[in-house]
């Protein structure tokens, strides 16, 4: 059965997603500034052996997400497609964003990604869910019980 071991995001933890080659989010996570991670890193262990990672943020109130979204995820010039998400996002208070979750290239369809989705739904109970979907992924969270919001790329769960 596998685990999830909070680590701290420091820069060994950076040099370690540097050298993974077979997750999508790695090589981008590696790069970035120390105050743009989170204080901790969430790995997917299965028999001693990372499978995976998640890097989730706790947030207090919708303009955290709306500052990190507008400069990570959205485009200037298309702000304007991203309104489901102003609307919904703005008055929020108190909910967690999942920036990634990866499993590595040799341990998917293993159940390890819905594992850690399910982890998450318990650490975190009664609170709102936010993830920025990829094309590829979709239909995953759909299968976690994530809704689109509205026409974006944005998907949300409110765990009970």
């Amino acid at each position: 059965m596998p685990t999830i071991i909070a680590k701290p995001f420091d820069q060994e933890m950076q040099r370690v997603l540097g050298e993974i080659t077979t997750a999508y989010h790695a090589g981008e996570l590696s790069a970035k500034e120390q105050s743009e991670l989170p204080e901790n890193i969430y790995i997917i262990d299965a028999e001693d052996t990372m499978v995976g990672y998640g890097v989730v943020w706790e947030y207090d109130n919708g303009n955290q997400l709306i500052q990190k979204a507008e400069k990570d995820f959205f485009n200037p010039d298309e702000r304007y497609l991203e309104k489901d998400f102003y609307i919904d996002i703005k008055s929020k208070k108190d909910f967690v964003f999942i920036e990634a979750l990866d499993v590595l290239k040799n341990f998917e369809k293993k159940g390890y990604a819905a594992y850690f989705v399910n982890w998450l739904k318990a650490k975190y109970p009664g609170k709102k869910m936010y993830v920025y979907s990829l094309d590829k992924s979709r239909n995953f969270w759909y299968k976690q019980d994530f809704e689109a919001l509205g026409n974006t790329a944005w998907m949300t769960f409110q765990s009970s």
